[in-house]
C-alpha cells in the first residue's frame, strides 16, 4: 500500500471510532429517531414491496400483507429501477472515459454493415437484452444494494442502541480512533521517508 492509501484507511477508522465515542454527545435517543423514524419506515414502505401469495383460484394465500406504495404504483417502482439502471451505465461510462458509449457505437456500425435482416435481429436482441432487461437488472442490483445498506445501517443503530449503556461502544470507538491515528502516523511516516530518500 501507498503512504496515502494508509491515511485514508486510517481517517475512515477515524470517522467511525469518533462517531462511537460521540454516541454520548448524539444522545441515544435521537440514534434511535433516525433508526425508528426514518431507516425502518424507508427500508418498510419504500425499498421492499410486500408479496402477497395466491392460489389457483386467485384467493390470498397466508396472511394479507400492508400495502406499500411500490404496491399502488407498480409501474413507477419498474421504471425507478429503469432510471437507476440508466444511472449506472452513464456512470460506467464517465469513469470508464467514455469506453461504453464507443463501444455501443462501434457495435452499432458493424450491425449496420451486415444484412438488413441481421441488423433487425440484433436491433431487437439489443433493445430487449440491453435495454429493457439489462437496465431493469443494473436497477435492481441498485436497489438491493441500497436495501442492504439500509439494513446495515439499522443493525449498526441496533448494535449502538444495546451497547451503549454498557460502555462497549466507547471502548470500541477508542480503539478504532488508535487505529486510525496509527494508520495516519505510519503513512506520514512513509510519505516523508520517500521525500528524505
Amino acid at each position: 500500500m501507498q503512504a496515502y492509501q494508509f491515511s485514508i484507511l486510517g481517517l475512515s477508522f477515524d470517522i467511525v471510532g469518533a462517531f462511537l465515542v460521540a454516541v454520548e454527545a448524539i444522545k441515544l435517543e435521537n440514534l434511535r429517531s433516525l433508526r425508528d423514524q426514518v431507516l425502518k419506515p424507508v427500508h418498510r414502505y419504500t425499498l421492499s414491496p410486500r408479496i402477497n401469495w395466491v392460489d389457483e383460484a386467485g384467493r390470498r394465500v397466508g396472511r394479507p400483507q400492508p400495502s406499500v406504495p411500490a404496491d399502488r404504483y407498480p409501474g413507477m417502482f419498474m421504471g425507478l429501477h429503469y432510471v437507476a439502471g440508466l444511472v449506472v451505465v452513464i456512470a460506467a461510462n464517465e469513469w470508464a472515459g467514455g469506453y461504453v458509449y464507443r463501444l455501443l457505437m462501434r457495435g452499432g456500425l458493424w450491425a449496420l454493415d451486415r444484412p438488413w435482416y441481421v441488423t433487425v435481429l440484433l436491433a431487437l436482441g439489443f433493445v430487449w437484452l440491453g435495454v429493457i432487461a439489462g437496465l431493469w437488472m443494473l436497477g435492481e442490483l441498485v436497489h438491493v444494494a441500497a436495501t442492504r445498506a439500509v439494513q446495515a445501517c439499522i443493525r449498526v443503530l441496533d448494535f449502538v442502541d444495546a451497547r451503549t449503556p454498557d460502555g462497549t461502544v466507547g471502548v470500541i470507538g477508542f480503539v478504532l480512533l488508535l487505529i486510525g491515528f496509527l494508520l495516519q502516523m505510519y503513512g506520514s511516516y512513509l510519505g516523508g521517508h520517500r521525500v528524505a530518500v
